[in-house]
């Protein structure tokens, strides 16, 4: 299989940490001194926290601090994380962890190293490219970062999800860091992979609550193109919504509709007015020549029952 541009920047992680911290990061060291702890007999010991921080490895602490000995260890020891059969149960050994640890942070890079084939840091680099969606909780969070990690860790076929996220952090640093690599971005911004769960991620539950006219008001200040043409949705709904239910009118023209409704005196002559007015606004956003202005589009929107259109009569 032909490797792509995901892949190119896991293959240049050890360059681009060297390049942005004076360091090559040493994460397969970090692996090979934490694997003790995926068996299921051996516990997490305040001593293996040594492994995590190694200042020979990475900069953990120039971002990161562990709790102290004394705040720990005797969680610790009550504490048993499986990290064997992860990641099966993983929410409850989350939750664990953070209920020792604090900071989902801590207990991402813990997870990651231990378990690479599964997990990887939590960093609002690679949240940014993913455009993750907040939880309620920071175990929440995390689980929705995981599962887009998992959700790339297969569509690229890479090994592992740690690689993926690796991958991610390099790409972030390509397309928005000091030096950015521009061919990196223009196949960034070109993959209807990354581009489907960005929209997902900002979109899903937005969309899901708002009616069409609610999203045009909603996107008004910000592209009032793109809300003239959901508004124009709406506004035909609305419209023919107030056709007789014994009519059919899939196969009429809008302005027909319109002057039928004010005949019929289904609505006064001052609303077919207004109507046939935003009717043409309509068009000028569906079809943007010329494009419609935005005094135009909010005039369109207010006409809109933002709840939902009123049912014929």
């Amino acid at each position: 299989m032909d490797e792509n541009y995901l892949h190119h920047c896991l293959k240049a992680f050890e360059e681009v940490t060297k390049e942005k911290y004076g360091t090559v990061y040493d994460y397969a060291a970090i692996e090979r001194d934490v694997a003790h702890l995926r068996d299921q007999r051996t516990p997490l010991t305040y001593d293996d926290l040594r492994y995590f921080e190694s200042p020979d490895n990475w900069g953990f602490r120039t971002w990161w601090v562990f709790p102290p000995e004394l705040h720990v260890t005797s969680e610790l020891k009550r504490s048993e994380f499986d990290f064997w059969n992860l990641p099966k149960k993983q929410e409850n050994l989350i939750v664990s962890l953070l209920n020792v640890f604090k900071f989902i942070e801590l207990v991402s890079i813990i997870l990651r190293f231990v378990r690479p084939e599964h997990y990887g840091i939590i960093s609002p680099p690679v949240e940014r490219i993913l455009e993750v969606r907040r939880g309620s909780n920071a175990a929440d969070t995390y689980l929705n970062y995981i599962e887009h990690l998992r959700k790339i860790k297969e569509h690229y076929h890479f090994e592992r999800v740690a690689d993926a996220d690796m991958a991610l952090w390099v790409l972030h640093e390509r397309c928005f860091g000091s030096t950015p690599h521009e061919a990196t971005r223009k196949e960034y911004r070109n993959d209807p992979f990354v581009r489907e769960l960005q929209a997902k991620n900002l979109l899903e539950h937005f969309l899901a609550d708002s009616t069409y006219a609610q999203l045009a008001r909603s996107l008004l200040p910000t592209n009032h193109k793109l809300a003239g043409q959901i508004g124009g949705i709406a506004f035909e709904q609305m419209v023919r919504k107030r056709v007789p239910r014994n009519e059919n009118s899939d196969d009429k023209d809008l302005k027909a509709i319109i002057d039928e409704l004010g005949k019929e005196k289904i609505v006064d002559a001052l609303t077919r007015g207004k109507w046939q007015r935003a009717r043409l606004i309509r068009n000028r956003a569906i079809h943007m020549n010329p494009p419609p202005n935005f005094t135009d589009v909010k005039w369109l929107i207010e006409l809109l029952d933002l709840s939902a259109p009123k049912p014929a009569p």
